[in-house]
């Protein structure tokens, strides 16, 4: 250790520099080839604190450029935010003005799929709440995507939903873009018809086909399918439409079971989405004050 105290910290320069004159000596004793590897290797090695500096300088760069980029999108979605929320006020007085009843969101109960039964005409899933959480038969039941089915049977402690693909299940839906209504049909894997559309219809490959509200089975407004195909029919009279389901109810693994509505002005989420956005801002309000200030 007193060696190498005397040499470095007292001969620093007179030591590098025997070091390099003895490096030296030795690439010269060498073979051309291994002259040239240890030159790439001894290169390598004192360059690459050079090389990771430039990394992390470009990282920098990068990380620099999708911030800005982040911040254009929050403050673009703040604004319509706050549009949207306009608009709400809006249609609900307007709403509230001609008597028409009050708008209502849905809660959704998480469930996992414990079974499943699949035949030829038959096609169920069997969730792990029931009875003790509160459901009842009849509540439909929808995936990440859009619709998955109804709630048919109820027992304790699991819950039996009929899914979309069979025979027995019609759904009214309508065209999110034109309105126009039909009834889902299912036909084969997860390919489904719109009956009952007229020749004159205004529909066309790529529509959203979203739950109509009509007959109160299903509540208005859930994603259920995209239209693949429109042809006429043979008779001249109406329109063959071919859906292709947004959930793939193949793969179903985790589903929700939809309960009832409440009035938007109860809306626990959309008020802690607002008051955690308003904190967000303060913080970030104080943080800049208190940058100015030091």
């Amino acid at each position: 250790m007193q060696i190498f105290s005397f040499l470095f910290d007292r001969h620093l320069e007179r030591t590098v520099l025997a070091l390099a004159i003895a490096l030296s000596i030795f690439m010269l004793t060498r073979p051309a080839d291994s002259r040239l590897a240890a030159g790439r290797a001894i290169s390598s090695f004192l360059l690459y604190p050079v090389s990771r500096a430039g990394d992390y300088f470009s990282s920098v760069e990068e990380l620099s450029a999708e911030n800005d980029s982040l911040r254009t999108r929050v403050v673009s979605l703040s604004h319509e935010n706050e549009r949207l929320t306009q608009f709400r006020v809006e249609r609900n007085r307007l709403r509230d003005l001609l008597g028409f009843r009050k708008d209502s969101f849905f809660e959704f109960m998480p469930c996992d799929v414990i079974a499943r039964s699949s035949s030829r005409f038959h096609h169920s899933i069997t969730v792990d709440r029931g009875s003790d959480s509160g459901v009842v038969p009849g509540m439909p039941v929808v995936g990440y995507k859009g619709l998955a089915g109804k709630v048919t049977q109820v027992f304790p402690s699991s819950s039996r939903v009929l899914l979309l693909n069979n025979k027995s299940v019609s759904v009214s839906c309508l065209v999110k873009r034109s309105r126009v209504v039909g009834v889902l049909a299912w036909e084969r894997g997860s390919l489904f018809s719109l009956d009952y559309v007229g020749k004159e219809e205004d529909v066309l490959p790529g529509d959203t086909l979203i739950t109509s509200g009509f007959g109160r089975v299903f509540p208005k407004g859930f994603p259920v399918g995209t239209v693949f195909q429109v042809a006429e029919e043979k008779t001249e009279l109406s329109r063959r439409v071919g859906i292709v389901c947004m959930t793939d109810l193949n793969k179903l693994e985790e589903v929700f079971i939809v309960i009832g509505g409440k009035d938007w002005k109860g809306g626990e989420a959309y008020i802690e989405l607002e008051k955690s956005r308003q904190e967000e801002e303060a913080g970030e309000g104080e943080a800049n004050g208190g940058g100015g200030e030091q």
